[in-house]
């Protein structure tokens, strides 16, 4: 298996914790960094994010840096 790069595991830990956020507000699209973020693209951040738990990346460490990530 290979691994996401941390910059790609950081990507989405930033996305799936904003879209826990956007969520939470009851809103099913939102933007990040300019582009639009779906159900389609936040499952695909989920999804990373459990492959680089699965190879060792420190993902709660990532979490915890960017906690505060908002969507847009």
């Amino acid at each position: 298996m290979f691994s996401p790069s941390i910059q790609e595991a950081e990507w989405a830990v930033r996305v799936v914790i904003a879209d826990d956020k956007a969520a939470a507000r009851g809103r099913g699209a939102w933007t990040f960094e300019g582009k639009m973020i779906d159900a389609p693209v936040a499952g695909k951040a989920r999804s990373i994010v459990k492959k680089a738990e699965r190879c060792g990346l420190d993902i709660p460490d990532l979490m915890k840096k960017w906690q505060a990530q908002e969507p847009e």
